[in-house]
C-alpha cells in the first residue's frame, strides 16, 4: 500500500483526486475544497502524501477563511501550523 493509499484508508471523510497541474502552477502541490482534496499527481510521492496531511490539517482545524489570500495573518498562521502538521504526520506513512 503506497503512502497516499494509506492516508486515503485513515481519512474516509475526504475524497481525494490525483491531477496534472498545469506547468505553471509547478510550485502548487494541492488544495482543498469542501471535503474533496486534490493533489498534483506529478509530484513524488512523498510530496503528496505531505501535501494530503497538509490539506486535511486545513479542513480540520482552519477557521473557515479563505486561504488563496496569503497576505492576512491568520492565513500565514493556519499555513505554518499545516505544514508542521504534516511534517510530523507524513513520518507515519512514508516507513
Amino acid at each position: 500500500m503506497t503512502p497516499t493509499e494509506k492516508i486515503e484508508d485513515n481519512y474516509k471523510d475526504y475524497n481525494f483526486h490525483f491531477v496534472c497541474f498545469p506547468e505553471n502552477l509547478n510550485k502548487f502541490h494541492g488544495y482543498i475544497d469542501g471535503i474533496d482534496i486534490y493533489i498534483n499527481k506529478n509530484d513524488p510521492i512523498e510530496l503528496q502524501a505531505k501535501t494530503a496531511l497538509h490539506e486535511i490539517t486545513h479542513a480540520e482545524y482552519d477557521c473557515g477563511c479563505n486561504l488563496i489570500n496569503h497576505k492576512t495573518i491568520r492565513t500565514g498562521r493556519a499555513e505554518i501550523f499545516a505544514e508542521r502538521i504534516a511534517n510530523r504526520e507524513v513520518k507515519k506513512y512514508l516507513s
